[in-house]
């Protein structure tokens, strides 16, 4: 919501204090404004701005990814917190990001004229996400998940493996508090689908990245029974949020075998589960 990009850029740079005072390797803020000096302007077509330091290394979007450093970065971010919690706001949940992408998937389902295979995906997630809409289901799945400041946006183009090897998560633009498993399963679709490489898709790597993940920092056995649960909430926003694009440029193959790829995974997955 734009009336709060302002908010949130002052949250994802306090956050980022908060986690490089913990020892987390990320790219860090710099100050472009003395205190003083009131004519430098920090914003950029109207919004505010942030200057990053320059991180030197390699962003490694293609596969093969390095799964094993992937995960054991991400359970860094969570574990200091888990260990020594930040005191920073709330207020950015990832409920709120469930009461966005629900209700869209929902329209979504009645357009007219959907392609046929889009429409047949939707009719298998149906029964899935009628799970995820009820509040007291979220909740619960919510509670039995450790909640702290997630990535939002857990990616291969936001990975970086330093130039003296150090592995380092950077971009915290989509930051929210909520439960961990959202940064987990999240990331498990995305180092899958593996981005534009879309022809390299691979599913094998979802359950490897949530064992490289849970060897830093274990799951909780509430946590992975759950695991189906968090497949469908997660799949159903990321196959919305494909569809989204999709609907609005047709002629887009990438987001079209994203979202196919996506739906497919989570009917088969959390069928058999």
């Amino acid at each position: 919501r734009r009336s709060r990009v302002a908010e949130h850029t002052a949250y994802e740079e306090k956050l980022i204090g908060e986690l490089k005072a913990r020892g987390i390797p990320t790219a860090g803020v710099i100050a472009a404004r003395p205190a003083a000096d009131t004519t430098v302007d920090t914003t950029v077509e109207g919004f505010p701005a942030l200057l990053f330091e320059r991180i030197p290394g390699a962003v490694q979007q293609r596969p093969e990814y390095p799964l094993a450093e992937v995960g054991a970065a991400l359970a860094a971010i969570h574990r200091v917190q888990m260990e020594h919690p930040p005191a920073l706001e709330t207020s950015f949940s990832f409920d709120d990001t469930c009461l966005i992408w629900l209700p869209v998937f929902e329209s979504q389902a009645q357009q007219p004229n959907l392609e046929d295979e889009i429409a047949q995906a939707f009719v298998a997630l149906a029964p899935l996400a009628e799970r995820c809409f009820a509040g007291e289901n979220r909740a619960t799945w919510f509670a039995r998940s450790p909640s702290v400041h997630n990535h939002g946006d857990v990616t291969p183009k936001n990975f970086i493996v330093g130039a003296a090897g150090e592995a380092r998560f950077f971009d915290f633009n989509n930051a929210f508090y909520g439960p961990r498993m959202a940064d987990v399963i999240d990331g498990a679709f995305e180092f899958s689908l593996a981005e534009k490489y879309i022809h390299l898709a691979d599913f094998g790597r979802f359950d490897a990245l949530i064992e490289h993940y849970s060897a830093a920092n274990p799951l909780t056995p509430a946590e992975r029974a759950d695991l189906p649960a968090w497949i469908a909430l997660i799949g159903v926003i990321k196959f919305a949020k494909e569809v989204r694009v999709l609907l609005e440029r047709p002629k887009e193959n990438l987001r079209r075998t994203r979202a196919l790829a996506i739906a497919d995974f989570v009917v088969q997955r959390v069928g058999k589960a």
